[in-house]
């Protein structure tokens, strides 16, 4: 069977607001802010797909590679599907880096992706492997909106601080997890404890990442920050936009709140297994540098439903 690209119907879904001014106000914002994030983050990687797996060290760096199979490996040696194999649904699944050692594993899988263009790289990479996953193309806040299944494992890598909202996702995805079964999501940045050297590092850290893997672009990102310092701030985004990037990761420099997160997790009744922050960078030069200084982390969380 042929892995399909089933497009999801365009759902507005009002997301949980404050009650600041009046509610239809904030629905209203916080709705036209979290579609702005979506079209954004479908242009960038519109973009950056064909780079994407050349440019993104952790799908191609072995320790990172490594630490992903044994995290799924805990996730096998735990899950009991009598008669049948797992099912899993794999959020913003992108290019496989997680769909594919699950589908290596004999599951069966569903990625949901905002691009069109990164599942056709895993469509491509897939079929050559012998796999057929099924692949949607939708955000991700709209597919958990409107899907009522239910699957032993759900993942995310690296895409919490692409959402607007979060922490609905997260309360959403929770209720999709069967019971017995597992919540996996890893590869997001925790909200940093010194702001600026931080911004500072994550700077550096993406230079050096551009001169090694994605050269071309090198200059041209240095002249998207300059020009940045010279535009106002977005008032519904809350920041000066010069590219996609700069809305599609909307999260990347405050971070995710992975405490925000383990809470969300546990009163959804799920029991957090592994909660971990570790250090991060994209060269070896970067992670022995803040290794030391703990300036740039990001978190891991494996939860499982116990109700």
């Amino acid at each position: 069977m042929k892995a399909t690209l089933a497009p999801q119907p365009r759902q507005r879904t009002p997301p949980e607001v404050s009650l600041k001014r009046t509610q239809d106000q904030d629905v209203t914002e916080a709705s036209t802010a979290e579609s702005r994030v979506i079209a954004s983050n479908v242009e960038f990687y519109r973009q950056t797909a064909e780079k994407y797996d050349r440019y993104e060290t952790g799908t191609f760096d072995s320790n990172v590679q490594q630490s992903i199979e044994d995290d799924l490996n805990r996730i096998q040696a735990g899950l009991v599907t009598p008669g049948r194999m797992p099912n899993c649904l794999d959020c913003g699944g992108g290019t496989g880096n997680v769909a594919l050692k699950l589908l290596e594993r004999g599951w069966r899988v569903t990625v949901v992706d905002v691009s069109d263009e990164m599942l056709r790289m895993l469509k491509k990479k897939a079929r050559a492997k012998g796999y057929s996953p099924r692949l949607i193309s939708s955000s991700i806040e709209r597919f958990l909106a409107v899907t009522t299944s239910t699957h032993d494992v759900v993942t995310f890598s690296a895409v919490l601080h692409h959402l607007h909202s979060y922490e609905r996702v997260v309360r959403l995805a929770a209720h999709r997890v069967r019971p017995g079964g597992f919540f996996y999501s890893n590869f997001d940045p925790v909200v940093p404890k010194r702001p600026f050297l931080a911004r500072s590092l994550h700077s550096l850290d993406t230079a050096v990442a551009k001169l090694a893997f994605d050269p071309s672009d090198f200059l041209p990102g240095i002249g998207r920050r300059l020009r940045k310092l010279f535009l106002p701030r977005d008032p519904l985004l809350g920041r000066a936009v010069a590219s996609p990037g700069d809305v599609a990761e909307y999260h990347a420099l405050s971070g995710v709140d992975d405490l925000l997160i383990v809470q969300l997790l546990r009163m959804a009744g799920l029991s957090v297994l592994e909660h971990r922050r570790y250090a991060t960078g994209r060269t070896n030069a970067l992670l022995f540098l803040n290794e030391r200084l703990r300036l740039l982390e990001s978190f891991k969380i494996i939860a499982r439903r116990i109700r």
